[in-house]
């Protein structure tokens, strides 16, 4: 493995490129640029999503990342070891570490292996349409999904999402009419039938098996013959939820419609495959014991899992109690470490021929 001057010079850059969701075409295609001239093959896809490659060998190592961030700029600057920017931790510090890591590798290291960068557009909104496309579009035989788990951790699994939307409109009526209930009414029975069906299930159940619902807005309202009420929620979901069961509390209310506007199933490895184990390995040699970590939000993994259905972690260096807050930064020792580990991840992987 070659050496490394230590420097965030890349990451800086990335930083200095702000890109909230739905705007990230500038930053797509001058990391494109950026990357040719490092000696990648880069293209800009029909999803507005960075693709890179380095490598021809037939084992293709995917490096998922995206080069989104929430809204609200922060200055670039540096305090110390202490790097500012948004998307620091979420999630240019990974994409950053991903391409230096393979910078790293020696030729020998390197044979063998094809390793893909997808920076993905829109992964902080509902619909995540930049991992859809390379889902559709690539087939890894190893994953890297890039998200913030600390340096000497590995995200072993994400819970499930689904999204919803709850409408109940009928003819309108004077609320002193017999037997009268509001729509609102209607939509709180629905609302509160679900909450009972999840406190049951939850019981004695880890947070990463427990489904937890959030109301997320309702609006209520009046034409000139119809009332209606309207609402959304989520739903964080376990590995074993039945989405089926979910809907049909909340239909269980007469005329209450109830539409799936997204759905996301909980991923996870059982810590025994291959890319897991080089991680291990990679952070014990750094002197460290490894984390296995699950999160209870979700990442572009939900959305190509069962289409790759290939060992797959989440790995970044990062604190991602960092996450969307407006004093995001990365410390450079971190930062740092999180390209050497990745590195040797990358060295140990094994190369041979697809069986697929």
């Amino acid at each position: 493995m070659r050496a490394r001057e230590q420097s965030a010079e890349l990451l800086r850059w990335m930083l200095e490129h702000y890109s909230p969701s739905h705007h990230e075409a500038v930053f797509s295609r001058a990391l494109v640029q950026r990357l040719e001239h490092r000696g990648w093959r880069a293209h800009v896809d029909e999803a507005g999503n960075t693709v890179a490659s380095l490598g021809d060998g037939d084992t293709c190592v995917a490096l998922l990342g995206h080069i989104d961030t929430v809204p609200g700029e922060i200055p670039v600057r540096l305090d110390g070891t202490r790097l500012f920017g948004r998307g620091a931790v979420d999630a240019k510090g990974a994409l950053a570490a991903f391409i230096e890591a393979v910078e790293l590798l020696e030729d020998s290291e390197r044979a063998g292996k094809r390793f893909l960068l997808l920076g993905c557009v829109e992964e902080e909104v509902a619909i995540t349409r930049g991992a859809f496309h390379a889902r559709d579009h690539h087939r890894p035989d190893f994953v890297i999904n890039g998200e913030p788990s600390g340096a000497h951790a590995i995200t072993v699994g994400y819970k499930g999402l689904v999204r919803l939307e709850l409408e109940y409109r009928a003819a309108r009526r004077h609320t002193a009419s017999r037997g009268y209930r509001a729509p609102a009414e209607r939509l709180v029975d629905s609302w509160n039938a679900l909450r009972r069906r999840c406190d049951e299930r939850n019981t004695g159940a880890s947070l990463f098996e427990q489904d937890i619902p959030a109301l997320l807005s309702f609006h209520t309202g009046t034409d000139e013959d119809t009332e209606w009420a309207t609402a959304q929620l989520n739903v964080r979901t376990g590995p074993t939820t039945e989405v089926d069961t979910l809907v049909s509390c909340l239909s269980s209310v007469p005329d209450v419609r109830v539409k799936t506007v997204s759905a996301k199933q909980a991923v996870s490895t059982d810590g025994n495959d291959p890319l897991t184990r080089a991680f291990k390995q990679s952070i014990r040699e750094r002197g460290a014991r490894p984390t296995l970590r699950v999160k209870a939000g979700t990442s572009d993994w939900n959305t190509v899992a069962s289409t790759w259905n290939v060992p797959t972690v989440a790995y970044g260096p990062g604190d991602s109690s960092l996450d969307h807050t407006p004093h995001e930064h990365i410390e450079l020792p971190e930062y740092e470490e999180g390209v050497a580990v990745l590195a040797r991840v990358l060295a140990l992987l094994p190369a041979a021929n697809r069986s697929r």
